[in-house]
Formats: C-alpha cells, sequence, structure tokens
C-alpha cells in the first residue's frame, strides 16, 4: 500500500465555515437618524464567506479531475476487456460471442486429437499428454512420419499450433499493457495515505478492501504468467480457475486429461476477465472510499467542532469550580489561624490562671501562717508582763495579715476575670473549631469534584484532540487523492520538457531582440 512521508506542517481545512450574517440595522421611527456603520467584522465575514466559496468550488473541481482519472482507468480497463473479446473470438473463430460455437470448436479440436492418437496407436507409437507447444510439435511430426494418408488432422492441428501459439502471445501482451495502463495507475492513485499514529475506521476498512483486491490481481496475473511461461515445455494444470461453469462444460465435452492444452486458452480469457473485474471493484471501492472521506469529514467536523464548544464552557465552568476551591481554601486557611491564635490564647490564659491558683495559695498559707504567729503573740502576751517589742511584732504581722487580704481579694478579681475570659474564649474555640470542620468538608467536597470534572476535562481534551486528528487525517487524504499533481499522473499526457538554462537564456534574448552569442 502507498503512503506520502509524514509532515510536520498542517494541512489546512478543504472548506471553511463562514460566519452569521450579521443583523439588519434598526432604526427609530420617531426621530430619522443616520444609519448605523456595519462593525467592523462584517467586511472580514463576507471574506471568510467568498473563501468558503471559492474552496468549496476549487474542491468540486478538483473532484471532478479525479473522477475523470477514475473514468479514464476505467476506459483503459473496457480496452483490455474489448482485447480480450477479440483474442477469444479469433482464437474461436467466431464473429460474436457463443458459447455453443465456442465449445464446438473445442470439441472439432478433440476429436482431432482423437483421431491422431488413434493413428499414432495404431502404429503402437506411445501416447503422450497433450499439455505443452512442445507436445504439439512431438505429435505431428509423429503424425507426418506414421500416417499413411493424411485425413486432415496434419492441418488442422497444424492450424490449432498456430492459433494457441498466438493466442498465448496476445494474452501476454495483455497482460503486460494491463500491468502499464491499469494495474500500475491503481496502485500509484488509488491507495491510501496512510497514518500509524491515527486509526480511522473508515480508512481501515478501505484499506483492508483494497489489500485483497491487490491480492487476488497479484494471485491471477502471476498464474496467468505461470501458465503462458510454461506453455512450452507443460503448463501447470493446477493453476486453471476453478469453479468455472464454462470449464465444466468443456470437461464434459473434452477429454482434457489426454488435452490439457485445450483448457488453456479458455483459462487465460476467463483469468483475464476476472482481472478486469478485480479492478472494476477496485475503483469502484476507490470512488466509493472518496465520497465516505467527505461525509466523514462533515460529521467529524461538526462532532469536533460541538465537542470544541463542550470544552470550552467546560473550561469557564472549570475556572469557576478551581475559584470557589481556592476560595473556601483561603477560608479554611484563616480558620486554621484564628483556630490557632485562639489556642495560642487559650494556653496563656491557662497559664496565667495556673500562676493565679498558685499565688493564691502561697498567699493564704503565708496568711494563714502570720495569723497563727499573731494570734500566739497575743496569747503570749495576756500570759506575760507587756512587751513593747512583742505587742510592735503583733502589730506588724496584723498588718501584714491585713494587706494579705486585701491582695487575696484582687487576686481573687483577677482570678475571677481569667477564667471569664477562659470560658469565653473556650466558647469561640468550640465555634472556630466547628467552622474549619465546615471548612474542611466544603474544601474536601469541592476539591474531589474539582478534581473529577479536571479528569472529565482532560478525557474531553483528548477526544477533541482525536477528533482534530482525524479530521487533519482526513483532510490529508482528501489533498493527498485529489491533488493535481496526483491527478494528473492517471493521464497519457507528454511529459514537459525542460529546457537547459543555456538554451532558456537564448530564447529569452531572442525575444528582447539581442543578439545570441553561440557558444
Amino acid at each position: 500500500m502507498a503512503t506520502l512521508p509524514r509532515t510536520s506542517g498542517q494541512v489546512g481545512a478543504l472548506s471553511v465555515h463562514p460566519g452569521a450574517l450579521p443583523n439588519s440595522v434598526r432604526r427609530k421611527k420617531a426621530k430619522p437618524a443616520k444609519p448605523k456603520p456595519e462593525p467592523p467584522k462584517t467586511e472580514q465575514e463576507n471574506q471568510t464567506k467568498a473563501v468558503a466559496l471559492t474552496m468549496t468550488s476549487m474542491r468540486a473541481g478538483l473532484q471532478r479531475a479525479y473522477l475523470d482519472g477514475l473514468e479514464f482507468i476505467r476506459n483503459k480497463i473496457s480496452d483490455t476487456e474489448g482485447e480480450v473479446a477479440k483474442t477469444r473470438l479469433s482464437f474461436y473463430g467466431c464473429n460474436e460471442s457463443d458459447e455453443d460455437s465456442y465449445l464446438q470448436y473445442l470439441k472439432e479440436c478433440n476429436d482431432h486429437f482423437l483421431t491422431a492418437n488413434n493413428e499414432l496407436r495404431r502404429k503402437n507409437i506411445k501416447l503422450e499428454v497433450i499439455d505443452s507447444e512442445m507436445r504439439i510439435v512431438t505429435l505431428l511430426n509423429q503424425l507426418r512420419e506414421a500416417a499413411e494418408v493424411d485425413k486432415g488432422e496434419i492441418a488442422f492441428i497444424t492450424g490449432f499450433w498456430e492459433n494457441i501459439k498466438h493466442t498465448v502471445e496476445s494474452f501476454h501482451s495483455l497482460v503486460e499493457k494491463f500491468q502499464t495502463n491499469v494495474l500500475n495507475r491503481l496502485n500509484q492513485n488509488c491507495t491510501s495515505y496512510n497514518n500509524a499514529d491515527i486509526s480511522l475506521e473508515v480508512s481501515n476498512r478501505y484499506t483492508e478492501e483494497i489489500s485483497g483486491y491487490i491480492a487476488e490481481l497479484e494471485r491471477e496475473l502471476t498464474n496467468m504468467r505461470l501458465l503462458m511461461k510454461t506453455y512450452d515445455g507443460g503448463i501447470h494444470q493446477d493453476l486453471f480457475s476453478q469453479n468455472s461453469k464454462f470449464a465444466e462444460k468443456v470437461l464434459v465435452s473434452c477429454d482434457l486429461k489426454a488435452f490439457p492444452i485445450l483448457r488453456l486458452a479458455p483459462d487465460l480469457a476467463e483469468k483475464m476477465e476476472n482481472v478486469c473485474a478485480i479492478a472494476r471493484k477496485w475503483l469502484d471501492r476507490d470512488e466509493q472510499y472518496m465520497y465516505e472521506v467527505n461525509n466523514y469529514i462533515k460529521e467529524t467536523r461538526n462532532i469536533a467542532k460541538r465537542r470544541e464548544e463542550d470544552l470550552k464552557n467546560q473550561k469557564e465552568k472549570q475556572k469557576k469550580i478551581e475559584k470557589a476551591v481556592k476560595t473556601a481554601n483561603i477560608l479554611l486557611q484563616n480558620n486554621k489561624e484564628k483556630l490557632q491564635k485562639i489556642e495560642v490564647e487559650l494556653n496563656s490564659l491557662e497559664g496565667q490562671l495556673n500562676g493565679f491558683k498558685h499565688e493564691k495559695k502561697c498567699r493564704h498559707e503565708e496568711k494563714a501562717q502570720k495569723s497563727s504567729m499573731a494570734d500566739f503573740l497575743s496569747i503570749t502576751m495576756t500570759q506575760t508582763r507587756k512587751n513593747y517589742n512583742l505587742q510592735m511584732k503583733r502589730q506588724r504581722l496584723v498588718k501584714q495579715v491585713r494587706e494579705l487580704e486585701e491582695f487575696l481579694i484582687g487576686l481573687e478579681k483577677e482570678l475571677s476575670n481569667v477564667e471569664d475570659e477562659l470560658m469565653v474564649k473556650s466558647q469561640e474555640r468550640i465555634l472556630i473549631n466547628e467552622k474549619v470542620e465546615t471548612s474542611v468538608k466544603t474544601y474536601d467536597t469541592l476539591k474531589t469534584d474539582f478534581d473529577k470534572y479536571s479528569d472529565n476535562l482532560e478525557k474531553l481534551e483528548q477526544e477533541v484532540n482525536i477528533l482534530s486528528g482525524q479530521l487533519l487525517q482526513l483532510e490529508i487524504i482528501q489533498t493527498y487523492k485529489t491533488s493535481p499533481e496526483h491527478v494528473e499522473q492517471i493521464f497519457d499526457r507528454p511529459q514537459t520538457v525542460k529546457l537547459a538554462p543555456s538554451l532558456k537564456e537564448k530564447i529569452k534574448r531572442k525575444r528582447k531582440g539581442l543578439p545570441v552569442t553561440e557558444s
């Protein structure tokens, strides 16, 4: 199957979709106003429409040239079929196609061969299977030596020999002409551009069927060549076509075991007809393929356009979802920071509370100790005579106890304030913690949805890329098969003569009236 080299450049689409026509500009009835100028894009849209019409016209012209090329090859096939018909009629000596006349001629040949064999058998000459030109010549020589009186067998078999020889030469020429005029053109122009990276069902199906036709043609032409090649020394009878209705009739009318040479010309004619029929199928399939490609391009372009619009809309939605995810994440982080800040404040307050409690405990112990000492001094003073030093010491202790009581009262207030603040902060922590949990759930839900959406978007983007690749592949196929350079190869046109640079320069100088210097 012929393939084109891959190109990194992108082949442009063969048709351009024109934009929608601009709406007509309305005018107010109350006040006559100047007509609004057309939007700037109107001119661009008109140009796009003109380009689209031009491309459509060009594509139609290319398609016409391509179809003309196929018709040219069909005519070559028809010419071959005409030559096959002439060769067959010439072999059978008929003026028109008639199987009964064909069978009558072969039966007549069979009868003459039987008569010749009977003559040789009567002379005790070993009989040979007549399966080649050599055996025919041998038979004729034996007849000339053995026959006492020629009853017409020598002349008839000599005529048959010349006939079959001429027929084989004609079919050999036909095969070579078919190779040049039909098969080479089919191989060169009626195959598809293949890209292993992109698989297209329409192309795969076409390639599979064309490969089948190529295999059938190669088999039939190879068998024909082998049959004609072995005609000289002994034809390969296993190469004869099977399931041939005419061959079955020949088998009934003639002794093909003794004279297999009688099967050669009919078989070559049937094979050549079959080759032409396969070539026509190939052409028809190629034409059908181009219509399939055109339809596939339209369908794929429409699907790709819808998918691209979906992709554009989905990307817009993705941006909104992504924005919501970012917002939820920011809110979550803010709540976490608030919770962390409250945790720090609570730890600080608990530290203060523990410090106050510890100090309260110490002050209570100090107060109890000093109260006990003051009471002891009071008892001691009642039991002994008055002592100024003891009295002063007791007064200091009593004063310190009062100061401690006042300090403890203030400490209790501060402790109560810290406990109140600690309670407030604890409540705030509960509320913030609930907000954090809610934010986490909201963020996780949005993030999961965003991930799923991104996965679906990635799949959609891949689908769009695949469709774009398929569309490009189809347009390459269409361009490749309908390009003027490609189609031009089909026709029998003279090649352009290339002039040497020196000769071109001479012609230019003559046209300008300048003197020409001879080299």
